[in-house]
Protein backbone atom coordinates (compact mmCIF):
# COMPACT_ATOMS: atom_id res chain seq x y z
CA UNK A 1 0.00 0.00 0.00
CA UNK A 2 2.20 2.63 -0.88
CA UNK A 3 1.67 6.36 0.28
CA UNK A 4 0.69 4.92 3.48
CA UNK A 5 1.31 7.14 6.26
CA UNK A 6 3.40 4.99 9.48
CA UNK A 7 1.24 7.13 12.37
CA UNK A 8 -2.02 6.15 11.21
CA UNK A 9 -0.94 2.62 11.31
CA UNK A 10 -2.35 0.08 14.26
CA UNK A 11 -1.33 -3.34 15.62
CA UNK A 12 -4.15 -5.62 14.74
CA UNK A 13 -5.93 -7.29 17.87
CA UNK A 14 -4.56 -10.52 17.31
CA UNK A 15 -0.86 -8.89 17.24
CA UNK A 16 0.27 -10.75 13.62
CA UNK A 17 -0.17 -7.89 11.33
CA UNK A 18 -0.95 -4.23 11.12
CA UNK A 19 -4.36 -2.32 10.03
CA UNK A 20 -4.72 1.01 8.70
CA UNK A 21 -8.61 2.00 8.84
CA UNK A 22 -9.15 -1.92 9.49
CA UNK A 23 -7.28 -2.91 6.46
CA UNK A 24 -4.64 -5.39 6.57
CA UNK A 25 -0.91 -3.43 5.50
CA UNK A 26 0.14 -6.25 3.83
CA UNK A 27 -0.70 -10.09 3.33
CA UNK A 28 2.10 -11.29 5.67
CA UNK A 29 1.37 -13.18 9.19
CA UNK A 30 4.50 -12.50 11.92
CA UNK A 31 4.60 -14.14 15.39
CA UNK A 32 4.37 -11.23 16.75
CA UNK A 33 4.37 -7.25 15.87
CA UNK A 34 4.68 -4.15 17.77
CA UNK A 35 4.12 -0.69 16.45
CA UNK A 36 5.40 1.51 14.06
CA UNK A 37 8.13 4.13 14.82
CA UNK A 38 9.99 7.14 12.94
CA UNK A 39 11.75 6.24 10.41
CA UNK A 40 8.53 4.42 9.79
CA UNK A 41 9.71 1.07 10.91
CA UNK A 42 7.89 -1.95 13.15
CA UNK A 43 9.56 -4.23 15.12
CA UNK A 44 8.60 -8.19 13.72
CA UNK A 45 9.00 -11.50 15.15
CA UNK A 46 8.69 -14.68 11.94
CA UNK A 47 10.27 -18.20 12.47
CA UNK A 48 13.55 -16.48 11.46
CA UNK A 49 13.83 -14.19 14.04
CA UNK A 50 13.00 -10.68 15.08
CA UNK A 51 13.57 -7.80 12.86
CA UNK A 52 11.89 -4.54 11.25
CA UNK A 53 9.83 -4.16 8.56
CA UNK A 54 8.26 -1.20 6.20
CA UNK A 55 4.71 -0.55 5.79
CA UNK A 56 4.58 -3.43 3.06
CA UNK A 57 5.41 -5.85 5.54
CA UNK A 58 8.90 -6.34 4.10
CA UNK A 59 11.95 -6.32 6.29
CA UNK A 60 14.28 -2.69 6.35
CA UNK A 61 17.53 -5.48 6.47
CA UNK A 62 18.86 -9.33 6.37
CA UNK A 63 19.92 -9.26 9.98
CA UNK A 64 17.83 -11.45 12.45
CA UNK A 65 17.64 -10.79 16.23
CA UNK A 66 16.16 -12.65 19.23
CA UNK A 67 14.14 -9.52 19.85
CA UNK A 68 13.77 -6.29 18.38
CA UNK A 69 11.91 -2.56 19.99
CA UNK A 70 10.83 0.24 18.12
CA UNK A 71 13.15 3.06 17.24
CA UNK A 72 13.58 6.30 19.18
CA UNK A 73 16.00 8.71 18.62
CA UNK A 74 17.13 6.94 15.15
CA UNK A 75 18.09 3.70 17.10
CA UNK A 76 16.39 0.35 18.36
CA UNK A 77 17.04 -1.78 21.13
CA UNK A 78 17.79 -5.61 19.60
CA UNK A 79 19.02 -8.43 21.84
CA UNK A 80 20.99 -10.37 19.42
CA UNK A 81 21.41 -13.69 22.11
CA UNK A 82 25.19 -14.26 23.23
CA UNK A 83 26.36 -11.32 20.97
CA UNK A 84 24.60 -9.18 23.71
CA UNK A 85 22.01 -6.05 23.55
CA UNK A 86 22.60 -3.16 21.64
CA UNK A 87 21.43 -0.53 19.18
CA UNK A 88 20.65 -0.81 15.58
CA UNK A 89 20.45 1.88 13.01
CA UNK A 90 17.28 1.62 9.93
CA UNK A 91 19.52 -0.12 8.11
CA UNK A 92 20.20 -3.19 10.95
CA UNK A 93 24.02 -1.89 11.67
CA UNK A 94 25.05 -1.84 14.70
CA UNK A 95 25.07 2.22 16.27
CA UNK A 96 28.37 1.33 18.02
CA UNK A 97 30.99 -1.77 19.07
CA UNK A 98 29.66 -1.72 22.55
CA UNK A 99 27.14 -5.04 23.80
CA UNK A 100 24.81 -5.00 27.11
CA UNK A 101 23.60 -7.52 28.98
CA UNK A 102 20.35 -5.36 28.53
CA UNK A 103 19.35 -2.00 26.77
CA UNK A 104 16.42 0.73 26.79
CA UNK A 105 15.33 3.38 24.72
CA UNK A 106 17.13 6.65 24.10
CA UNK A 107 15.33 9.48 25.24
CA UNK A 108 16.89 12.91 25.09
CA UNK A 109 20.19 11.59 23.36
CA UNK A 110 20.79 9.19 26.71
CA UNK A 111 19.71 5.37 27.29
CA UNK A 112 19.98 3.19 30.73
CA UNK A 113 22.26 -0.33 29.81
CA UNK A 114 22.81 -2.79 32.52
CA UNK A 115 26.66 -4.30 32.07
CA UNK A 116 27.40 -8.31 32.38
CA UNK A 117 28.14 -7.19 35.86
CA UNK A 118 24.96 -6.06 36.87
CA UNK A 119 25.50 -2.28 36.85
CA UNK A 120 23.34 -0.03 35.41
CA UNK A 121 24.27 3.60 33.51
CA UNK A 122 23.57 5.64 30.75
CA UNK A 123 24.65 5.83 27.38
CA UNK A 124 24.96 8.37 24.74
CA UNK A 125 24.14 7.94 21.26
CA UNK A 126 27.56 6.80 20.40
CA UNK A 127 27.55 4.00 23.01
CA UNK A 128 29.68 5.94 25.23
CA UNK A 129 29.01 6.02 29.38
CA UNK A 130 28.25 9.50 30.40
CA UNK A 131 29.62 8.64 33.82
CA UNK A 132 31.56 6.42 36.12
CA UNK A 133 29.46 5.27 38.46
CA UNK A 134 27.37 2.33 38.48
CA UNK A 135 23.95 1.88 40.15
CA UNK A 136 21.86 -1.12 41.50
CA UNK A 137 18.72 0.61 38.94
CA UNK A 138 18.99 3.41 36.26
CA UNK A 139 15.35 4.39 34.42
CA UNK A 140 14.81 6.82 31.18
CA UNK A 141 16.14 10.87 31.55
CA UNK A 142 12.64 13.21 31.32
CA UNK A 143 13.46 16.78 30.91
CA UNK A 144 17.05 16.03 31.72
CA UNK A 145 16.29 13.82 35.17
CA UNK A 146 16.13 10.39 35.60
CA UNK A 147 15.53 8.25 38.64
CA UNK A 148 18.57 5.54 39.98
CA UNK A 149 18.66 3.05 42.68
CA UNK A 150 21.80 2.50 44.87
CA UNK A 151 22.83 -0.39 46.18
CA UNK A 152 21.03 -0.21 49.54
CA UNK A 153 17.74 -0.49 47.60
CA UNK A 154 17.04 3.66 48.06
CA UNK A 155 16.24 5.57 45.03
CA UNK A 156 17.16 9.59 44.13
CA UNK A 157 17.23 11.85 40.77
CA UNK A 158 20.31 12.53 38.69
CA UNK A 159 21.29 14.66 36.17
CA UNK A 160 22.16 14.56 32.22
CA UNK A 161 25.84 14.62 33.90
CA UNK A 162 24.98 11.89 36.21
CA UNK A 163 25.26 14.05 39.38
CA UNK A 164 22.57 13.91 42.04
CA UNK A 165 20.43 16.66 41.61
CA UNK A 166 18.81 16.97 45.26
CA UNK A 167 21.02 14.17 47.05
CA UNK A 168 17.80 12.95 48.88
CA UNK A 169 16.85 9.31 49.07
CA UNK A 170 13.57 7.49 48.68
CA UNK A 171 12.00 4.22 49.00
CA UNK A 172 10.68 4.66 45.79
CA UNK A 173 10.93 7.35 43.17
CA UNK A 174 9.59 8.29 39.68
CA UNK A 175 10.71 10.95 37.50
CA UNK A 176 9.40 14.63 37.46
CA UNK A 177 6.37 15.63 35.97
CA UNK A 178 4.11 18.98 36.23
CA UNK A 179 6.56 20.13 38.57
CA UNK A 180 6.40 17.08 40.98
CA UNK A 181 7.81 13.98 41.12
CA UNK A 182 6.00 10.22 43.57
CA UNK A 183 7.99 9.60 45.71
CA UNK A 184 7.81 6.46 48.45
CA UNK A 185 9.56 6.97 52.03
CA UNK A 186 9.29 4.94 54.91
CA UNK A 187 5.86 6.72 55.86
CA UNK A 188 4.16 5.73 52.82
CA UNK A 189 3.60 7.89 49.29
CA UNK A 190 3.99 11.85 48.43
CA UNK A 191 4.85 14.22 46.27
CA UNK A 192 8.02 16.04 46.18
CA UNK A 193 9.55 19.07 44.56
CA UNK A 194 12.85 19.75 42.54
CA UNK A 195 14.92 20.15 46.03
CA UNK A 196 13.67 16.37 46.62
CA UNK A 197 11.26 18.26 49.41
CA UNK A 198 7.84 16.44 50.06
CA UNK A 199 5.33 18.59 49.06
CA UNK A 200 2.87 18.67 51.86
CA UNK A 201 3.22 16.35 55.32
CA UNK A 202 0.25 13.47 54.63
CA UNK A 203 1.26 10.20 52.92
CA UNK A 204 -0.54 7.50 50.95
CA UNK A 205 -0.80 4.15 49.78
CA UNK A 206 -0.46 5.25 46.41
CA UNK A 207 -0.40 8.49 44.47
CA UNK A 208 -0.70 9.27 40.92
CA UNK A 209 1.40 12.20 39.13
CA UNK A 210 -0.04 15.84 39.00
CA UNK A 211 -2.64 16.74 36.38
CA UNK A 212 -3.13 20.21 35.77
CA UNK A 213 -2.45 21.30 39.50
CA UNK A 214 -4.13 18.21 41.13
CA UNK A 215 -3.80 14.25 41.28
CA UNK A 216 -5.70 10.87 42.23
CA UNK A 217 -4.76 9.46 45.32
CA UNK A 218 -5.11 6.58 47.46
CA UNK A 219 -5.56 6.73 51.22
CA UNK A 220 -3.97 3.86 53.68
CA UNK A 221 -7.87 3.35 54.58
CA UNK A 222 -9.29 2.96 51.13
CA UNK A 223 -10.63 5.74 50.41
CA UNK A 224 -9.81 7.73 46.99
CA UNK A 225 -9.17 11.17 46.98
CA UNK A 226 -8.22 14.24 44.58
CA UNK A 227 -5.92 16.46 46.30
CA UNK A 228 -4.07 19.83 45.03
CA UNK A 229 -0.32 20.53 45.04
CA UNK A 230 -0.24 21.27 48.87
CA UNK A 231 -1.95 18.14 50.08
CA UNK A 232 -5.13 19.02 50.17
CA UNK A 233 -8.69 17.30 49.87
CA UNK A 234 -10.65 18.91 46.99
CA UNK A 235 -12.73 15.73 46.09
CA UNK A 236 -13.58 12.57 47.80
CA UNK A 237 -13.96 10.01 45.50
CA UNK A 238 -14.78 7.27 47.47
CA UNK A 239 -15.28 6.87 51.21
CA UNK A 240 -13.61 4.50 53.15
CA UNK A 241 -14.91 1.23 52.67
CA UNK A 242 -16.57 -0.72 55.87
CA UNK A 243 -17.44 -4.31 55.40
CA UNK A 244 -21.32 -5.89 56.86
CA UNK A 245 -21.49 -8.56 58.95
CA UNK A 246 -20.86 -11.80 57.65
CA UNK A 247 -23.21 -15.52 58.61
CA UNK A 248 -21.35 -18.60 59.02
CA UNK A 249 -19.99 -21.23 60.84
CA UNK A 250 -16.55 -20.16 62.65
CA UNK A 251 -14.03 -22.43 62.17
CA UNK A 252 -11.06 -20.13 63.93
CA UNK A 253 -11.10 -17.04 66.01
CA UNK A 254 -7.76 -15.57 67.26
CA UNK A 255 -7.28 -11.60 68.16
CA UNK A 256 -6.02 -11.32 64.41
CA UNK A 257 -9.07 -12.40 62.93
CA UNK A 258 -11.77 -15.65 62.36
CA UNK A 259 -12.01 -17.67 59.75
CA UNK A 260 -16.01 -19.31 59.06
CA UNK A 261 -17.66 -21.37 56.81
CA UNK A 262 -19.56 -20.05 54.27
CA UNK A 263 -22.59 -21.98 52.82
CA UNK A 264 -24.44 -20.09 50.59
CA UNK A 265 -28.19 -21.23 49.30
CA UNK A 266 -28.04 -23.22 46.07
CA UNK A 267 -23.95 -22.69 45.99
CA UNK A 268 -20.63 -24.42 46.54
CA UNK A 269 -19.45 -23.82 50.14
CA UNK A 270 -16.39 -21.58 50.53
CA UNK A 271 -14.20 -20.69 53.43
CA UNK A 272 -13.83 -16.86 54.56
CA UNK A 273 -10.76 -15.72 56.18
CA UNK A 274 -10.74 -12.06 57.80
CA UNK A 275 -8.09 -10.95 59.02
CA UNK A 276 -7.60 -6.96 61.10
CA UNK A 277 -5.07 -5.65 59.09
CA UNK A 278 -3.58 -6.71 55.44
CA UNK A 279 -3.80 -10.29 53.99
CA UNK A 280 -0.98 -9.50 51.12
CA UNK A 281 1.37 -11.92 52.29
CA UNK A 282 -0.87 -14.79 52.02
CA UNK A 283 -2.63 -13.59 48.59
CA UNK A 284 0.43 -13.45 46.57
CA UNK A 285 1.94 -16.92 48.16
CA UNK A 286 -1.71 -18.46 46.77
CA UNK A 287 -1.47 -16.71 44.19
CA UNK A 288 2.60 -18.29 43.25
CA UNK A 289 0.99 -21.54 43.98
CA UNK A 290 -2.73 -21.40 42.11
CA UNK A 291 -3.44 -24.91 40.51
CA UNK A 292 -1.17 -26.45 43.40
CA UNK A 293 -2.75 -29.27 44.75
CA UNK A 294 -2.95 -29.22 48.48
CA UNK A 295 -3.42 -25.75 48.48
CA UNK A 296 -6.76 -23.61 49.06
CA UNK A 297 -8.04 -21.87 46.12
CA UNK A 298 -8.05 -18.19 46.44
CA UNK A 299 -11.99 -17.06 45.06
CA UNK A 300 -11.71 -13.44 45.89
CA UNK A 301 -10.77 -10.57 48.27
CA UNK A 302 -12.42 -8.24 49.85
CA UNK A 303 -10.57 -5.27 51.58
CA UNK A 304 -11.84 -2.78 53.89
CA UNK A 305 -10.98 -0.64 56.40
CA UNK A 306 -8.53 -2.75 59.25
CA UNK A 307 -10.62 -5.73 57.41
CA UNK A 308 -9.43 -7.89 55.28
CA UNK A 309 -11.10 -10.78 53.89
CA UNK A 310 -9.74 -13.55 51.73
CA UNK A 311 -12.45 -16.03 49.84
CA UNK A 312 -10.77 -19.65 49.81
CA UNK A 313 -12.05 -22.62 48.24
CA UNK A 314 -13.24 -25.56 50.67
CA UNK A 315 -11.08 -28.27 50.99
CA UNK A 316 -11.44 -31.85 52.11
CA UNK A 317 -10.30 -33.40 55.96
CA UNK A 318 -9.83 -31.90 59.44
CA UNK A 319 -7.34 -30.69 60.69
CA UNK A 320 -4.59 -32.73 62.24
CA UNK A 321 -5.43 -31.42 65.40
CA UNK A 322 -4.08 -28.76 67.79
CA UNK A 323 -0.21 -28.28 68.41
CA UNK A 324 -0.23 -29.31 71.47
CA UNK A 325 -3.21 -32.30 71.38
CA UNK A 326 -3.73 -34.69 68.44
CA UNK A 327 -4.45 -37.97 68.02
CA UNK A 328 -1.97 -40.98 67.25
CA UNK A 329 -1.97 -41.22 63.17
CA UNK A 330 -1.09 -44.59 61.86
CA UNK A 331 2.62 -44.97 60.22
CA UNK A 332 1.24 -45.22 56.51
CA UNK A 333 -1.07 -42.32 57.12
CA UNK A 334 1.26 -40.15 59.08
CA UNK A 335 3.93 -40.46 56.28
CA UNK A 336 1.42 -39.75 53.39
CA UNK A 337 0.45 -36.60 54.99
CA UNK A 338 3.67 -35.18 55.77
CA UNK A 339 4.68 -36.16 52.04
CA UNK A 340 1.71 -34.41 50.54
CA UNK A 341 2.80 -31.28 53.05
CA UNK A 342 6.37 -31.43 51.88
CA UNK A 343 5.46 -31.25 47.81
CA UNK A 344 3.66 -28.58 48.59
CA UNK A 345 6.75 -26.76 50.52
CA UNK A 346 8.25 -27.60 47.51
CA UNK A 347 6.39 -25.88 45.31
CA UNK A 348 6.22 -22.85 47.50
CA UNK A 349 10.25 -23.08 47.68
CA UNK A 350 10.49 -23.51 44.16
CA UNK A 351 8.50 -20.20 43.65
CA UNK A 352 10.69 -18.70 46.02
CA UNK A 353 8.38 -18.22 49.49
CA UNK A 354 8.78 -20.39 52.34
CA UNK A 355 5.80 -21.21 55.15
CA UNK A 356 7.66 -20.95 58.27
CA UNK A 357 4.32 -21.94 60.37
CA UNK A 358 3.60 -25.68 59.26
CA UNK A 359 2.01 -27.41 62.77
CA UNK A 360 -0.92 -30.00 62.93
CA UNK A 361 -3.62 -26.65 63.80
CA UNK A 362 -2.52 -25.90 59.69
CA UNK A 363 -2.79 -29.55 57.87
CA UNK A 364 -5.91 -31.18 56.91
CA UNK A 365 -5.96 -34.62 56.97
CA UNK A 366 -7.96 -35.14 53.62
CA UNK A 367 -6.91 -36.46 50.17
CA UNK A 368 -4.55 -34.84 49.44
CA UNK A 369 -3.79 -33.33 52.64
CA UNK A 370 -3.75 -29.49 52.26
CA UNK A 371 -1.62 -27.06 54.10
CA UNK A 372 -3.09 -23.95 55.35
CA UNK A 373 -2.33 -19.99 56.57
CA UNK A 374 0.37 -18.24 54.49
CA UNK A 375 0.07 -15.63 56.71
CA UNK A 376 3.35 -16.40 57.64
CA UNK A 377 5.29 -17.16 54.54
CA UNK A 378 8.08 -15.04 53.87
CA UNK A 379 10.47 -14.79 50.58
CA UNK A 380 13.53 -17.31 50.94
CA UNK A 381 15.58 -19.60 49.06
CA UNK A 382 18.69 -21.23 49.85
CA UNK A 383 21.08 -19.04 47.97
CA UNK A 384 18.96 -15.97 49.45
CA UNK A 385 17.52 -16.38 52.79
CA UNK A 386 15.18 -14.32 55.40
CA UNK A 387 17.10 -12.64 57.55
CA UNK A 388 15.02 -10.51 60.45
CA UNK A 389 13.02 -10.28 64.16
CA UNK A 390 11.62 -13.53 64.86
CA UNK A 391 8.77 -13.99 67.07
CA UNK A 392 5.48 -16.12 65.41
CA UNK A 393 5.93 -20.05 65.14
CA UNK A 394 4.60 -22.95 67.31
CA UNK A 395 7.87 -23.57 69.42
CA UNK A 396 7.35 -27.43 69.44
CA UNK A 397 7.33 -27.18 65.30
CA UNK A 398 10.01 -24.54 64.62
CA UNK A 399 13.56 -25.27 63.85
CA UNK A 400 16.26 -24.33 66.29
CA UNK A 401 16.98 -20.68 63.96
CA UNK A 402 12.97 -20.22 64.32
CA UNK A 403 13.80 -19.68 68.27
CA UNK A 404 15.23 -16.52 68.03
CA UNK A 405 14.95 -12.92 68.29
CA UNK A 406 16.82 -12.25 65.35
CA UNK A 407 17.49 -15.19 62.77
CA UNK A 408 18.00 -15.97 59.18
CA UNK A 409 15.09 -18.60 57.88
CA UNK A 410 15.39 -20.73 54.54
CA UNK A 411 13.22 -23.73 53.17
CA UNK A 412 15.44 -26.10 55.34
CA UNK A 413 13.09 -24.38 58.21
CA UNK A 414 9.65 -26.23 56.61
CA UNK A 415 11.57 -29.41 55.96
CA UNK A 416 12.13 -29.17 59.70
CA UNK A 417 8.59 -28.47 60.61
CA UNK A 418 7.38 -31.21 58.34
CA UNK A 419 9.48 -33.61 59.95
CA UNK A 420 7.99 -32.39 63.48
CA UNK A 421 5.03 -32.75 61.95
CA UNK A 422 5.46 -36.15 61.29
CA UNK A 423 6.87 -37.13 64.96
CA UNK A 424 3.84 -35.50 66.41
CA UNK A 425 1.27 -37.65 64.14
CA UNK A 426 3.00 -40.90 65.14
CA UNK A 427 3.37 -40.20 68.77
CA UNK A 428 -0.09 -38.24 68.91
CA UNK A 429 1.31 -35.31 70.59
CA UNK A 430 4.14 -32.56 70.77
CA UNK A 431 7.36 -33.76 69.31
CA UNK A 432 9.08 -31.67 72.09
CA UNK A 433 7.71 -31.66 75.62
CA UNK A 434 8.58 -28.68 77.92
CA UNK A 435 7.61 -27.98 81.69
CA UNK A 436 6.76 -24.62 80.38
CA UNK A 437 4.88 -22.80 83.62
CA UNK A 438 7.97 -24.76 85.67
CA UNK A 439 11.05 -22.92 83.47
CA UNK A 440 8.74 -19.80 82.72
CA UNK A 441 8.45 -19.63 86.29
CA UNK A 442 12.53 -20.09 86.85
CA UNK A 443 13.40 -17.76 84.22
CA UNK A 444 10.74 -16.34 82.08
CA UNK A 445 9.97 -16.96 78.19
CA UNK A 446 14.21 -16.49 77.70
CA UNK A 447 14.50 -20.08 80.37
CA UNK A 448 11.08 -21.66 78.13
CA UNK A 449 13.09 -21.47 74.69
CA UNK A 450 16.08 -22.70 76.11
CA UNK A 451 14.40 -25.47 77.29
CA UNK A 452 12.72 -25.93 73.82
CA UNK A 453 16.30 -26.25 72.37
CA UNK A 454 18.09 -28.68 75.22
CA UNK A 455 14.85 -30.70 74.54
CA UNK A 456 15.94 -31.16 70.73
CA UNK A 457 19.14 -33.01 72.05
CA UNK A 458 17.93 -34.49 74.84
CA UNK A 459 14.52 -36.20 73.09
CA UNK A 460 15.32 -38.67 70.88
CA UNK A 461 13.17 -40.96 68.57
CA UNK A 462 13.70 -44.33 70.13
CA UNK A 463 9.86 -44.73 69.87
CA UNK A 464 9.92 -44.48 66.16
CA UNK A 465 10.51 -47.62 63.99
CA UNK A 466 14.77 -47.33 62.85
CA UNK A 467 14.19 -47.34 59.61
CA UNK A 468 11.67 -44.01 60.17
CA UNK A 469 13.76 -42.24 62.65
CA UNK A 470 16.92 -42.61 60.48
CA UNK A 471 14.64 -40.22 57.60
CA UNK A 472 12.80 -38.35 60.34
CA UNK A 473 15.91 -37.73 61.90
CA UNK A 474 18.00 -36.01 58.81
CA UNK A 475 14.67 -33.68 58.56
CA UNK A 476 15.51 -32.39 61.87
CA UNK A 477 18.84 -31.90 61.91
CA UNK A 478 19.35 -28.94 64.24
CA UNK A 479 22.01 -27.69 61.49
CA UNK A 480 20.34 -26.42 58.23
CA UNK A 481 22.83 -27.31 56.11
CA UNK A 482 22.46 -30.88 56.88
CA UNK A 483 18.74 -31.49 56.68
CA UNK A 484 17.44 -32.69 52.79
CA UNK A 485 15.24 -30.59 50.94
CA UNK A 486 11.56 -31.13 50.93
CA UNK A 487 11.28 -32.84 47.95
CA UNK A 488 14.06 -34.81 48.97
CA UNK A 489 12.27 -35.58 52.35
CA UNK A 490 9.27 -36.52 50.40
CA UNK A 491 11.21 -38.80 48.34
CA UNK A 492 12.81 -40.79 51.45
CA UNK A 493 10.04 -40.85 53.41
CA UNK A 494 8.25 -43.09 50.14
CA UNK A 495 10.89 -45.65 49.96
CA UNK A 496 10.38 -46.08 54.60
Amino acid sequence: MSGVDWRNTVVAPDDTHHLIDGVALYAMRFLEVLKFHAPGLAPVRDASGAFHVTVDGRAAYERRYQRAFGFYEGLAAVDAGAAGWHHIRPDGEPAYAARWAWCGNFQGGRCPVRDVGGGYFHIELRGEPLYAARWRYAGDFRDGIAVVQNADGRSSHIDKAGALTHGRWFLDLDVFHKGFARARDEFGWTHINALGEPAYTRRFAVVEPHYNGQARVERFDGGLEVIDERGSLLVELRATPHSEPIEGIVLARTAWGRVQLIEPPGGRPFVSKWTRGSNDREVETLLALRGQPGVPELLGRERFDMNDRLLLSMCPGEVVGEPRRLRRFPESEAVRITREVLIVCAAMHDAGWIHTDVHPGNVLAGEPATLLDFACAVRATYTTPWRGEINWGVWEYVPPEQLADFGQLGPSTDVYSAAALCVAMLRGGPPFRVAVQRHFAAGGWPEVRAAFLRARTSQGLDDIPPELARVLGRGLAADPALRPTARQLAEELGHV
